[in-house]
């Protein structure tokens, strides 16, 4: 039995009234009633469902566009923009947000490409096309985002062969974007007096950062401090704080995780002059004292202080003004200072040593001049 279409009379339709036999009544197509349909597609029952059309051609069109589907589904396997949205409903409960919300958008631009090289089919995928997206599917975007994105690409990959969405293992052949990460720059002393001093100019606002300039300051000494990405900055606890030997001692679990696995707290050490000034404070809700208004999202604030870093730098004459250059600053400072790398790698919560060194080889002093000083007493030895 192929896809059938009928009309489901309404109870004032003339045909409904007719003595005519019921399979009649339900073939007869000379009224404006909805249009239903029921049936097989090849292998697959289709359940009695309406067309949403009392048109007869808008109906007729509408089943053969199904049949069409389904014929290249066959041919081809299913639809991409099915296997998409398939990978993000199984992938949202061990996925933040904000991931999420990168797979979406990145998975997103690849079925928009496929589909502008007239590719619907996961079995249409290609290689070529593959390689072809990361050049041309992804303009604009920074090198180290551009292997982020890769790698998203290739973990939806590997789960379409293992699905059986696609019979090939195409992850083996899509190679990775290798990025290569710039080393970071820290503020100079200069810069950091500057944004300090701007921070206490800010005015104006009845509410958040605006309304407390001093607060504002002492949330951008704590990221200077303490090495904190702002996320956590924002939601510094003064509760979870201890006395030390020497220092104040804040324990806190990183916003930034991964989702499979349990977050370990970090460590930061707070000077008794920074953790009285933020005790003495005015702070922006009774418990927290950086965190305010309703929001339960720590991206939202954190663009907020994203945003007035950026205003304050253009005041002050500092470019690439951003929370993050603070955690960076704060990094080069304990590495100039002798700390060893594997020590700062701690305080910033790194999950190795690797991705500090990473990012902060060339401010790494200390291990340049203990292999000088081997090689030379070598020398002298010798």
């Amino acid at each position: 039995m192929s896809l059938t279409l009928y009309r489901r009379h309404l109870a004032t339709c003339i045909v409904r009234k007719s003595k005519i036999s019921a399979r009649a009544k339900r073939l007869a197509m000379d009224c404006e009633c909805p249009i239903w349909t029921y049936g097989r597609i090849g292998n697959n029952l289709v359940p009695r469902q309406s067309t949403g059309f009392n048109d007869l051609a808008k109906a007729e069109a509408l089943r053969d566009s199904l049949i069409a589907r389904s014929k290249g589904e066959a041919a081809h396997g299913v639809r991409i923009d099915e296997c998409v949205q398939k990978y993000l409903a199984s992938h949202k409960h061990e996925l933040g947000d904000k991931t999420y919300g990168h797979y979406e958008l990145h998975l997103g631009r690849l079925q928009k490409y496929c589909e502008l090289h007239g590719v619907f089919s996961m079995g249409e995928l290609t290689v070529d096309l593959l390689e072809t997206f990361k050049v041309d599917g992804l303009p604009g975007l920074a090198d180290t985002s551009k292997s982020t994105v890769v790698a998203k690409l290739r973990c939806f990959l590997r789960e379409a062969f293992r699905r059986g969405w696609i019979k090939e293992s195409l992850v083996d052949r899509v190679k990775a974007h290798r990025a290569v990460y710039d080393q970071k720059e820290p503020y100079s002393d200069e810069d950091v007096e500057k944004i300090l001093n701007e921070a206490l100019k800010l005015s104006g606002g009845t509410r958040g950062y605006a309304k407390r300039p001093k607060t504002f300051r002492l949330l951008l000494e704590l990221m200077l401090e303490t090495g904190m990405r702002v996320g956590d900055a924002i939601r510094f606890d003064p509760g979870l704080v201890t006395k030390g030997e020497h220092l104040w001692v804040y324990t806190y679990l990183p916003q930034k995780h991964k989702k499979t696995e349990k977050p370990k707290p970090i460590e930061a050490y707070l000077s008794d002059r920074l953790k009285k000034a933020i005790d003495t404070t005015e702070w922006l809700s009774p418990r927290l004292p950086f965190h305010f208004g309703a929001s339960k999202n720590p991206a939202y604030l954190a663009n907020e202080v994203y945003e007035r870093m950026q205003t304050l730098g253009a005041r002050c004459g500092v470019s690439d003004c951003r929370p993050h250059r603070l955690r960076d600053t704060f990094a080069v400072r304990k590495l100039l200072a002798g700390f060893q790398l594997e020590d700062v790698s701690r305080l910033l919560g790194h999950s190795s040593v690797k991705v500090t060194e990473t990012y902060y080889a060339k401010w790494v002093s200390t291990r340049k001049l203990r292999l000088e000083r081997l090689v030379a007493e070598s020398l002298v030895n010798a």
